[in-house]
């Protein structure tokens, strides 16, 4: 019960996340753009993981384990950023890097807040389950 209701509050935390971006580009008139790159995040996800994770699977042993950190460091975030990249230079109107980057960047830097607050809250949701 304690992750869902964890994992619920992140989603959340993801809508806000991603209201505020939306409001940010529709103050400057790109809400059009900014939805268009926002949803080429999607297949873009499916991508990168299917870039990962067949070949790490298809070689054996703890080779396979190297290849799976290779491409996670070095070709994913490339990939990642160069699909946004190129979707906000084919919309219109086009957005420039640092837009197609700050929307590219966005779900990962939250993951990670996710991912480091994630441990102080589980000692905190534990006691309250014990008392």
């Amino acid at each position: 019960m304690i992750l869902i209701v964890f994992a619920a509050v992140a989603l959340l935390g993801f809508v806000q996340l991603v209201r505020w971006e939306r409001r940010r580009f529709l103050a400057r008139g790109l809400a059009d753009s900014w939805l268009k790159v926002r949803l080429s995040s999607i297949p873009a996800a499916v991508f990168v993981a299917i870039l990962v994770v067949v070949p790490a699977r298809s070689t054996s042993g703890m080779e396979g384990l190297a290849v799976f950190y290779v491409l996670l460091l070095v070709a994913a975030p490339l990939l990642w950023f160069g699909m946004h990249w190129a979707a906000g230079r084919l919309v219109t109107p086009a957005l420039s890097f640092a837009d197609s980057a700050r929307i590219a960047v966005s779900p990962l830097a939250y993951a990670l807040v996710v991912a480091g607050i994630a441990p102080i809250l589980q000692s905190i949701a534990w006691s309250l389950a014990r008392s």
